[in-house]
């Protein structure tokens, strides 16, 4: 009874923990609430100001600059404006990158650029294509500046243009505005500064920052506005770097002892749930090395009768025979083998607990490592018919060919446990960068439930009415050693019946990324 009475207490302490940590939490944000729209009302007027002060700055400037072009343009005498303006465009004009002039029926009659001579026919192909059928200029009254902002392939551009009148046909001039210059140089000399502390910022349609601070700390303090007529697909944002100070000390103190109060239920709430998980899970692991501990002594104790029992038959010369002599000599070492390889699964998995587990990765034919698993568990096979499948050629790998045979032969033995003495197939393939190694049986297969957890440590499939000998961390093994190999091991179940186990190894690795990545396998299994 004394067992049950701690799970008692929880079901009943958890809920009243959880509901008075509700209750405090609910006051808590009423309280700042209350505060927070009292601070953001005697704001709100004078940085809507801050903005729009900002906006029109840019908005005026680039302006200014469109009429500076504009005005140096003749269109009675375009082949001399390269001399007119280029020498004066750094003064006067340092964001415009290029000006067109485009009469009405939409041909080019002259350019003249200040980027690279490379660059040039690009633009013009780009403003042919994608920029010139959108400018309004149709509609437009002479003289009358308009800006067109679009993006185009990832890259911003703003264009100003102005329609003029000349010997009865209309001209359209358009200054292509560089917008990196103007985040990069415009914007902190007119918005990147402000007496009152302020933090700024510009973002694009995509909510994108293009410039300035980041947000998010005081968002609810954010005033924006977008550029009305030359950025427009922009908008500037300011928010106070200093938040509002509260009415009252009083009220302010009182809501930060209200946050801390918060705070602590939710740091007791998380222990809580924290503790409980990890006597949850202590508990099952326990469970789980008890387990293990008693599957490791009767699978050691099985070999070893055997092996007594053999051998003290051989020593007392109670065998005549001389094939029986040998017969028994075979089961000693068959058996013998068994206990060697069980021991070694777990010294290897004992050392990788510990995070001392040592590779020595060299050039290795995967193929002959098969092979050699193979005859490694022939004599185990007791009739049941295993077929490997390994095409020619395929590449040598950097490997420990020990860990790479061990966990072979822990794929082989696990589907002789569980194939139930149906055939096994072995097959070794290489897909894009990895070698796979794959053992398929016929037998039941993996219920689905298990499949995902096969590899985990000292997990064993449990069916009614079997059991299977084993210690539960063959498969453990292989997902380790696979890991250190930079590949990875995952089960399924065959459509035509039977389970099919596998891990890769990856191919032309470096042997010093191979070796640093061992390492870092090592390392994750110590922390």
């Amino acid at each position: 009874m004394w067992r049950r009475r701690p799970q008692f207490l929880y079901v009943i302490l958890l809920p009243l923990i959880v509901a008075a940590a509700g209750v405090l939490g609910f006051f808590t944000w009423e309280t700042a609430s209350r505060y927070e729209e009292l601070g953001a009302s005697s704001i709100a007027h004078s940085t809507a100001l801050l903005v729009a002060e900002k906006v029109d700055r840019i908005e005026q400037e680039i302006i200014f600059r469109d009429n500076a072009v504009f005005h140096m343009v003749d269109v009675s005498d375009l082949t001399g404006l390269p001399e007119r303006w280029l020498p004066l465009a750094e003064r006067i004009s340092p964001s415009v990158r290029a000006l067109v002039i485009m009469n009405d029926q939409h041909e080019i009659v002259a350019d003249v650029s200040r980027a690279a001579q490379k660059e040039q026919p690009a633009f013009l192909r780009l403003f042919r294509k994608h920029i010139a059928p959108e400018l309004a200029w149709e509609s437009m009254a002479p003289d009358q500046l308009r800006h067109l902002h679009l993006t185009l392939n990832g890259t911003s551009y703003l264009i100003s243009y102005m329609a003029v009148l000349y010997e009865g046909q209309t001209y359209v001039m358009a200054a292509h505005h560089d917008t990196g210059f103007i985040i990069r140089e415009e914007f902190p000399r007119l918005v990147g500064s402000d007496e009152g502390g302020a933090y700024i910022n510009v973002i694009d349609e995509d909510s994108r920052r293009i410039f300035g601070d980041n947000m998010a700390q005081v968002a609810d303090y954010l005033a924006g506005m977008r550029f009305p007529t030359t950025l427009y697909r922009w908008r500037l944002q300011v928010a106070p770097k200093d938040a509002p100070l509260l009415k009252e000390q009083a009220a302010r103190r009182e809501f930060n002892k209200a946050a801390m109060i918060a705070l602590s239920v939710a740091i007791l709430l998380i222990g809580v749930m924290f503790l409980l998980y990890a006597i949850v899970q202590e508990r099952r692991l326990n469970a789980l090395k008890s387990e293990f501990i008693a599957n490791v002594s009767h699978e050691l104790k099985t070999p070893l009768s055997a092996v007594r029992m053999f051998g003290e038959m051989l020593l007392t010369q109670r065998v005549n025979n001389e094939d029986k002599r040998k017969q028994y000599l075979e089961i000693i070492c068959r058996e013998a083998e068994r206990l060697s390889g069980l021991i070694e699964n777990v010294l290897d998995f004992a050392a990788l607990e510990r995070g001392k587990q040592s590779y020595a990765p060299e050039q290795a034919d995967l193929g002959e490592i098969v092979a050699r698993a193979v005859e490694t568990v022939r004599h185990r096979l007791e009739g049941t018919d295993i077929q490997v499948h390994v095409p020619q050629p395929l590449p040598n790998v950097l490997v420990d060919a020990h860990a790479v045979l061990l966990a072979v032969i822990n794929l082989l033995d696990n589907a002789l446990k569980y194939g139930e003495g149906t055939p096994i197939d072995v097959s070794l393939e290489q897909h894009a960068r990895e070698l796979v190694v794959a053992v398929r049986d016929r037998g039941p297969g993996i219920p689905r439930a298990d499949v995902k957890r096969v590899f985990d440590r000292f997990y064993r499939v449990r069916r009614p009415g079997q059991h299977q000998r084993g210690s539960g961390i063959g498969l453990s093994l292989v997902k380790h050693i696979a890991d250190a190999h930079g590949g990875r091991a995952w089960a399924d179940n065959a459509p035509e019946g039977g389970a099919i186990v596998s891990f890769s190894v990856a191919v032309d690795r470096p042997k010093r990324g191979a070796e640093r990545a061992l390492n870092d396998v090592r390392e994750g299994v110590s922390s």
